[in-house]
């Protein structure tokens, strides 16, 4: 029996999943996080500094230039998409312990290497490592959850674990800002966090025993800015080469007029977000403590809005939090490109990303639950493309910014980006409608046999 304080009769926490079936993607983090968290969530705290919050800031302004910045976030962003391939390695031969013990070690190679004067090939090659480590070790996080305690419990784990790494992300952006262009000591500081890190998971990880598939797990957005292609949400979901010839067989247009939307919206998207750091320097000559404290703000202020942006798509539906969240975005991204063409804009550029990062959990939430719903044939493999497109989209976007800075510059990218984003916003509104047409012509169709 549940008792007023969030605990139960026998006196363990409550579950927040058991009041009956959450729509895929409306479940946000408990509201009580403390009593589902386990001692290796500190390593994917530990991680979320790293990846989440320190490395979107230190790579673009460390890689010496804007071109050599896309390239380098590119490259990274591009091996994470081999995720699908550890996870599958991992589930298949129970080596999901293994995995990420061997990701963390691979990532603080690299990491050590970072800082190191080479030429761009070798940096791509270690930014290549960087991506494949830490997709290993992202995409078993929540296998340790799913394969060890019940499916009751399964929800609020989960939530606690994104909290916590939504935390260790802001954490990050805050040092990264704190230790400014200190290149060399702040990927000596990332090395130092991964390498605590290692023995953490070596001495609390129980091994998984009961083997789940992924699909059978609720699907989570993930916390946090879009800009963190690597979060264990958005790793954990995986296609596979079958289930995706299924799903090119049956797809159907309300599905792939998702896809395509949210592809290009997030190209132009990513291109502005991987290389403002860097234009706010460049442009401005302010310290790197002014983009990191941004995001840093903007991201803890995101993980409050997790959950009104939940409430929202119940009450007016995913297609019109998916249309706000894209105009949103539009509008802001328009504000920072023209912050770029004022003297006084260094006010200007700040808030405006704040207000595009603010705007992601609508799109998180609202994404994840059409790619679940629209799904014309397995919502695993369904939410597994989706999550590939977003990884996808995120390297594109980063090689187009780098080029486009270099050739037409920061502001006139953002006017660009801005224009793209709000036609996804128009198209998306076609969205709500394609559903009920191809709905009406299924009817007709089946009236006209009888």
């Amino acid at each position: 029996m549940a008792l007023p304080g969030g605990e139960t009769s026998d006196g363990g926490p409550r579950s927040e999943v058991g009041r009956g079936a959450q729509p895929h993607g409306l479940v946000t983090f408990p509201q009580r996080v403390m009593p589902w968290v386990e001692p290796w969530f500190l390593v994917y705290a530990c991680l979320g500094i790293v990846q989440g919050g320190m490395l979107p800031v230190l790579l673009p302004l460390s890689a010496g230039g804007s071109e050599h910045a896309g390239t380098i976030v590119g490259v990274m962003n591009l091996a994470g998409l081999t995720a699908p391939y550890w996870g599958h390695l991992a589930d298949r031969r129970r080596l999901h312990r293994q995995m990420l013990l061997g990701g963390m070690l691979v990532a603080l190679l690299a990491l050590l290497l970072v800082p190191v004067d080479l030429g761009l090939a070798l940096k791509a090659m270690v930014a290549c490592m960087l991506g494949l480590g830490f997709a290993a070790a992202n995409t078993v996080a929540n296998m340790f959850i799913v394969e060890v305690h019940p499916p009751e419990e399964w929800d609020a784990r989960i939530g606690a674990l994104q909290a916590l790494c939504g935390i260790g992300q802001v954490a990050g952006l805050l040092l990264a800002g704190l230790l400014g262009g200190r290149y060399a000591l702040a990927f000596g500081v990332a090395a130092a966090l991964t390498a605590a890190a290692v023995p953490i998971a070596s001495l609390t990880l129980r091994g998984v025993h009961v083997e789940v598939p992924r699909s059978a797990a609720t699907a989570h957005p993930p916390h946090g800015g879009e800009g963190w292609a690597g979060s264990p949400q958005r790793l954990f979901h995986h296609p596979t080469w079958a289930g995706l010839a299924t799903l090119v067989r049956k797809l159907e247009l309300p599905f792939a007029h998702l896809q395509i939307i949210w592809f290009v919206a997030f190209v132009a998207i990513s291109a502005v977000l991987t290389m403002f750091p860097l234009a706010m320097v460049e442009k401005f000559a302010v310290s790197a403590e002014v983009p990191a404290t941004t995001y840093a703000f903007a991201s803890a202020m995101s993980l409050g809005v997790y959950p009104v942006a939940a409430i929202l798509a119940k009450q007016y539906g995913e297609y019109f939090i998916l249309g706000a969240g894209f105009l949103l975005r539009a509008i802001a991204i328009g504000f920072l490109g023209a912050a770029f063409f004022l003297t006084e804009g260094t006010y200007i550029a700040p808030v405006s990303v704040g207000i595009l990062i603010l705007a992601w959990p609508l799109l998180g939430v609202s994404g994840t639950a059409l790619s679940a719903r629209l799904a014309p044939h397995d919502e695993g493999e369904a939410l597994g493309l989706f999550n590939a497109s977003t990884s996808l989209a995120s390297a594109v976007g980063a090689f187009l910014g780098g080029w486009a800075m270099q050739k037409v510059g920061f502001g006139t990218l953002c006017l660009i980006g801005s224009a793209v984003v709000a036609l996804a916003a128009l198209s998306s509104m076609g969205l709500r409608i394609s559903r009920p047409r191809i709905v009406l012509v299924a009817l007709s169709r089946r009236i006209g046999r009888g």
